[in-house]
């Protein structure tokens, strides 16, 4: 495949993407009729006329999104079973059972439509479901919202019931910290969260969810962990609503008072580490060279050359801090090159009796000569798309790593550590053959950092 668009290469964002995560259960018995169409579900539930045609529209505009980009992880049902589901962690969330962590409205309700666009919208911490907002129009996210509340039965016979209030915040001082001090202790929230919200309860890793799926405990003290959202009102919402389905309930018996100097003993005990947004579409531009390009890792061609930091959504994330990846682009008008580098203090390379996944990075291109928004998750049928594999074989250089000397290959028919495949969605990955593998690289780890080369025509 040839790649001709140059001098600017654009590369959409994370290795991963995870669809509409919200958790909710409910019996087998309230499945949606699977056999009613959305339009026979809207007769039954709306006026007829051109309201109708239009809601029928917007669902199937929503439809359209949600196989595209959420039924990867949510299944075609919503039932949380994608064919990536296996490899998540937390699990993508059951839709159809009609319980949702994220509302406004008191436990055990449905959420309104602006808890599920916020959550679409903004992703979830902690987990890889990332911001669709970021990615997707206002109309598509608006059309994501209408279309997963068919896939529940009680959006049909419920409605949603009235925002929790949540008045006044007092002031944040030293007395109101003190108070929520008590209150944490009253709550028994160390049971789960430790004395001081870091994550050491002597019931961490003993909690299940409604599922019987283990249940993580959060570190407190990191905001960029809090599911729902760390500003003062996000975080008493969380407390005054509980996360329906799992071991977080809801403290709406507790005075709002004492809920706010809980919030308060909270954001005192947060680390300062600043928190910035994870970029799911950035902008990578490639600069042109006169001279050849080599794959050193090390050559003195990269040096000067903007980098562009890449933040990653972990498949089973309950750190607080994202992988970060720089990347770098040259070209000569004949060939192209990408140089990656993450922190990383133990190299994993292949070596004898290992039970781990190799330290690997993998790009990937759109077929396709224009940008075009594409599931970046292994492509799509009819969308197919190149990757670049790199994996830290016994062939990589890793100063002061012994297993180095154990000539071990990850593929005994290859001596070469990158590969280019093609996929058009989850289970068509597919090896190019050896003659028409273009792609060449090299890796490096050297004080506990990793940098990679691709290079290709």
């Amino acid at each position: 495949m040839g790649y001709s668009t140059l001098p600017i290469a654009k590369f959409h964002g994370s290795l991963l993407l995870i669809g509409l995560i919200l958790f909710q259960y409910f019996s087998p018995l309230v499945y949606a009729d699977e056999s009613k169409t959305i339009e026979r579900l809207i007769e039954l539930t709306e006026p007829r006329g051109r309201a109708a045609q239009e809601k029928v529209a917007r669902i199937n505009a929503g439809k359209k999104a949600y196989m595209q980009f959420c039924v990867h992880c949510h299944g075609l049902q919503g039932r949380g079973n994608g064919k990536a589901s296996a490899y998540l962690h937390p699990f993508p969330r059951d839709l159809s059972l009609g319980i949702f962590k994220f509302r406004s409205t008191p436990s055990n309700a449905l959420p309104i439509n602006e808890d599920l666009y916020r959550t679409i919208k903004q992703g979830i911490p902690g987990t890889a479901m990332p911001a669709w907002g970021e990615v997707l129009a206002e109309e598509t996210l608006i059309s994501l919202v209408e279309y997963i509340k068919y896939f529940s039965s009680r959006f049909q016979i419920e409605t949603p019931d009235f925002i929790m209030p949540i008045g006044l915040e007092p002031p944040y001082e030293k007395r109101s910290i003190e108070k929520g001090r008590i209150v944490y202790k009253e709550l028994r929230c160390g049971r789960c969260h430790g004395e001081k919200g870091e994550r050491s309860g002597r019931l961490d890793n003993k909690l299940t969810d409604a599922w019987g799926n283990p249940s993580v405990v959060y570190d407190l003290k990191q905001p960029g962990l809090y599911k729902a959202g760390y500003s003062s009102e996000e975080i008493f919402h969380t407390l005054v609503t509980g996360l329906d389905g799992t071991p977080m309930s809801a403290y709406d018996y507790v005075s709002a008072g004492d809920l706010w100097h809980l919030v308060h003993f909270l954001q005192s005990q947060q680390k300062n580490d600043k928190i910035s947004p994870l970029r799911m579409s950035q902008k990578i531009v490639s600069n042109s060279i006169s001279k050849k390009i080599g794959v050193s890792p090390e050559d003195t061609a990269w040096k000067g050359i903007e980098s562009v930091s890449v933040k990653l959504r972990a498949l089973k994330s309950a750190s607080g801090h994202p992988s970060v990846i720089k990347v770098q682009s040259l070209h000569n008008f004949e060939q192209i090159a990408f140089r990656l580098q993450w922190e990383d203090e133990t190299p994993e390379m292949a070596k004898p009796g290992a039970n781990f996944y190799m330290d690997a990075v993998a790009l990937q291109f759109s077929s396709k000569s224009r940008f075009d928004l594409i599931y970046y998750g292994m492509g799509e049928r009819q969308k197919p798309v190149n990757i670049w594999h790199w994996k830290a074989d016994s062939f990589q250089i890793a100063e002061g790593q012994s297993q180095v000397r154990n000539k071990f290959a990850v593929n005994p028919f290859s001596e070469k550590s990158v590969e280019e495949m093609n996929a058009s969605g989850f289970g068509t990955l597919t090896v190019q053959s050896l003659e028409d593998q273009q792609l060449v690289g090299r890796g490096r780890w050297k004080n506990g950092k990793w940098t990679v080369v691709f290079l290709r025509n």
